[in-house]
């Protein structure tokens, strides 16, 4: 009897040594992918000092709450602690705050993760970064909602090593590059622009939706007016009287700020796009 329960301390031992190993070479990993250096590339923002009132409606518009809290102070995201965004605008020049936004890249060329969303926000045009960044530098300090403990370390070492969490740097494109001042609503370009910042995030790239989780836009557009579209995006409420899963949070949180000029653009264009 000794002589199996020894045996079976043994495999358990051994399988725990090697679950260890695992997991480290693991951490290892991810942390290796973290701190590569991607080169911290020069980024242009024309136009100087932004618009802080602008700014204060764009944090809201595109969502900047979602991850970093109502305050803006920072707050766990799935794990993954979400920066204090008024401490990062005072720390960081408007250049490197634009390259963390559109680039996913701190100032040592060290990638951020897929948690900040800069593949959406790599075409943001150089007026709505300073807008946003001299609006987040007006904000009165606060402390951070959430602080990088080690088991955040080690949870975000492990998951960009598995995949599950990704480099911005791998997902930004090269090629992307924002113009010095936003599309004005309705003129040629605004359409795609503001739903690659403002909708791609859950509609996907094209707004083609995401198969068995949010539709194609061009698809569900069709079910709306133009009055039904206003409450949609005010209230959450679909033509029934009914809310919808994720969009009425983003409707009542985000779209709600939206003027009148674009939310009757975003309307336009979406009717304009072909049905899948």
């Amino acid at each position: 009897m000794r002589t199996w329960v020894k045996a079976g301390t043994g495999v358990i031992g051994t399988v725990l040594l090697l679950a260890a190993g695992a997991g480290s070479a693991l951490i290892w990993a991810g942390n290796r992918m973290l701190a590569k250096d991607h080169g911290a590339l020069p980024e242009i923002v024309a136009g100087g000092p932004g618009d802080p009132v602008l700014g204060a409606r764009l944090v809201k518009v595109y969502g900047c709450a979602g991850c970093h809290g109502e305050a803006l102070a920072g707050e766990d995201f799935y794990g993954i602690p979400a920066p204090n965004l008024r401490r990062r605008a005072r720390e960081l020049a408007l250049t490197d705050f634009a390259r963390a936004v559109r680039r996913g890249l701190r100032p040592d060329g060290t990638s951020l993760t897929w948690a900040m969303p800069s593949e959406h926000f790599a075409a943001l045009a150089d007026n709505e970064i300073a807008a946003v960044h001299a609006h987040l530098r007006a904000l009165p300090a606060m402390e951070d909602g959430a602080s990088v403990t080690l088991k955040s370390r080690l949870f975000k070492a492990a998951a960009t090593a598995t995949g599950e969490v990704a480099l911005n740097a791998v997902l930004v494109r090269a090629t992307d590059v924002g113009p010095a001042v936003a599309p004005a609503p309705g003129m040629p370009g605004w359409g795609a622009y503001f739903t690659r910042a403002a909708c791609a995030e859950c509609h996907n790239h094209g707004l083609g939706g995401y198969p068995g989780d949010t539709p194609a836009l061009a698809d569900v557009i069709q079910r709306y007016d133009w009055p039904a579209f206003q409450r949609l995006t005010t209230t959450g409420k679909t033509p029934e009287d009914q809310d919808v899963r994720m969009m009425s949070g983003v409707a009542r949180g985000r779209l709600v700020h939206m003027t009148d000029a674009e939310r009757r653009a975003l309307f336009d264009y979406l009717k304009s796009l072909s049905t899948p």
